[in-house]
């Protein structure tokens, strides 16, 4: 007996010694939240896809209410927003079952009863609103979105009201910004906040790598990946390599200079849309250097639009002399005379001596009253098809007499807030809701959030507040128009080129993706491994 007793006891000893090597909890979540979902890594059906990019998985933090890291946060399948945007810019109902105004300004609106955050507790009108409120008192682009007056609660029934009509509420509410997380539910919002999408992030390297994992209690359809890694590789030629190698499945989105290697590399397929995404280049108004319209339109001649789209963005991208896209009902040349209408060198001479510019001692570089037309361009290190464009500027520029120093920084927050430019070169989107009011009240109006280069106009400003008030939609699309004449007019900015938005995936690992032209969604439920 003894003996027998003495067996059983190692044997059981030798059961709580296995138990415990093979424990999966490493008590690690690198500050964010446990999630019970996680896939068993013992599971050899794991579905799990790695995505890569230069600088789209860009948030340095959790809460959406700080800065853009809501878009980013929305399109790891992490967050979400009361609606979603379709492919033709359509605001589908995503975490409301219903909504009604009869004013456009008091907006009813039922939230589905059956969505929980990411740490168990129930989303309710009341915690949205509680949400949307401390949203508006961290982050007052909030406000330029959507111009919120009040939100009342009432079981799962939201109440919004505006401070003017709104005949573009649902498209508005899509902006990550007003992404919904439980603003009770963390004491550092920056290092763990708790959302409602169908993934949860679990390691976190800020400017290198995140993962996430499956929400096994998502509300809506079961996501069809166990765990997604975004991955961020500076370098695009390293980038490309490691997805021709297999180390990346999705590529998003692809940089220009690597479709003609993608292209020939067999089993990819490269998804492109039309986005709102345009590239431009910023002047500050508080340059003395830029403060001539002539002076800026004469660069404007320098940029060869054409020949960008086609050389180095390979087709990626399309030439403009407006402000948005020709596919939309605002946007294009069709309804305003730009005065700008292509490459010309000659024209940008012509144009810097009719405004009495000269070189008065022989050294290249023109000059007027005393001011050189030395100037500094800055720009992102990232945006590699930009910077390769305004290095080319710089020498269209040296032929004109206009002296060009281009500085390319890994971030140019500080530098442009802090007015350390003369002009910029910058991507932005114009409105990835489908409605470009927030942008142009951000980047147009006098002391908007993004307005970055000073730019004043008061006519502008008062056909910014007309468009803010404005129901219908003809005369919605006429004051854009309006708009959009006086900043060509003015020269106060040069949308040289729209984006397309492109992914590519490795055929054979990838069953499902799809690029959308909105680009805030990039991993959801449709997203599937083979």
């Amino acid at each position: 007996m003894k003996k027998f007793t003495l067996i059983l006891l190692c044997l059981v000893l030798c059961i709580f010694a296995f138990a415990g090597c093979s424990s999966n909890d490493s008590g690690d979540t690198d500050g964010l939240q446990n999630n019970e979902g996680t896939p068993d890594s013992s599971n050899n059906e794991e579905k799990s896809l790695v995505f890569g990019s230069v600088g789209y998985f860009y948030n340095e933090q959790w809460d959406p209410a700080v800065g853009w890291e809501g878009w980013a946060i929305g399109s790891y399948g992490v967050s979400e927003c009361l609606f979603k945007l379709n492919d033709e810019f359509v605001a589908e109902p995503l975490l409301v079952d219903e909504y009604t105004s009869d004013d456009y300004i008091t907006w009813n609106l039922n939230i589905k009863d059956n969505i929980y955050y990411h740490n168990g507790v129930k989303v309710t009108a009341e915690t949205i609103k509680k949400c949307f409120e401390r949203t508006m008192g961290v982050n007052e682009r909030s406000l330029e979105v959507l111009p919120v007056k009040s939100i009342l609660a009432d079981g799962q029934t939201l109440t919004i009201v505006l401070s003017e009509a709104k005949a573009t509420f649902a498209n508005d509410l899509c902006d990550p910004i007003w992404t919904v997380y439980d603003s009770e539910g963390s004491d550092d919002f920056a290092a763990k906040t708790y959302f409602t999408g169908p993934y949860i992030p679990e390691r976190f390297d800020p400017g290198v790598e995140l993962t996430v994992v499956k929400n096994e209690n998502y509300w809506g359809e079961s996501p069809k990946l166990d765990k997604a890694v975004f991955i961020t590789i500076t370098d695009v030629d390293t980038l490309t390599m490691a997805f021709q190698n297999g180390e990346i499945d999705i590529l998003v989105p692809v940089p220009e200079t690597s479709i003609p290697i993608l292209k020939s590399n067999p089993g990819t397929v490269i998804d492109s849309t039309t986005s709102m995404r345009s590239q431009l280049i910023r002047f500050n108004f508080n340059s003395p250097v830029v403060q001539d319209a002539a002076v800026r339109n004469a660069i404007s001649y320098c940029i060869d639009r054409e020949g960008y789209s086609k050389v180095i963005c390979n087709e990626m991208t399309v030439p403009s002399y407006g402000i948005f896209p020709k596919n939309l009902a605002y946007g294009g040349i069709k309804n305003i005379k730009p005065v700008v209408t292509g490459f010309n060198v000659e024209a940008a001479k012509k144009l810097l001596d009719a405004a009495g510019y000269k070189d008065a001692d022989g050294d290249g570089i023109l000059e007027k009253d005393g001011i050189k037309l030395s100037m500094k361009m800055i720009g992102l290190s990232a945006q590699k098809d930009m910077a390769e464009l305004s290095q080319i500027l710089k020498d269209q520029l040296k032929e004109i007499g206009i002296d060009l120093t281009v500085e390319i920084l890994e971030n140019i927050s500080d530098a442009r807030k802090n007015g350390e430019f003369d002009l910029t070169y910058e991507s932005y989107t114009l409105g990835a809701t489908g409605n470009p009011e927030a942008f142009i009240s951000s980047m147009f109006k006098s002391g908007g959030t993004n307005n970055f280069g000073k730019y004043a106009n008061g006519e502008v400003d008062g056909l910014i507040e007309k468009l803010n008030k404005t129901i219908d939609k003809d005369e919605r699309n006429q004051t854009i128009f309006d708009i959009s004449q006086h900043i060509v007019d003015d020269c106060s900015f040069i949308f040289f080129a729209h984006k397309n938005f492109t992914g590519a995936y490795n055929s054979e690992t990838v069953k499902s993706y799809h690029s959308q032209p909105s680009e805030y969604y990039i991993l959801d439920t449709a997203v599937e491994a083979k």
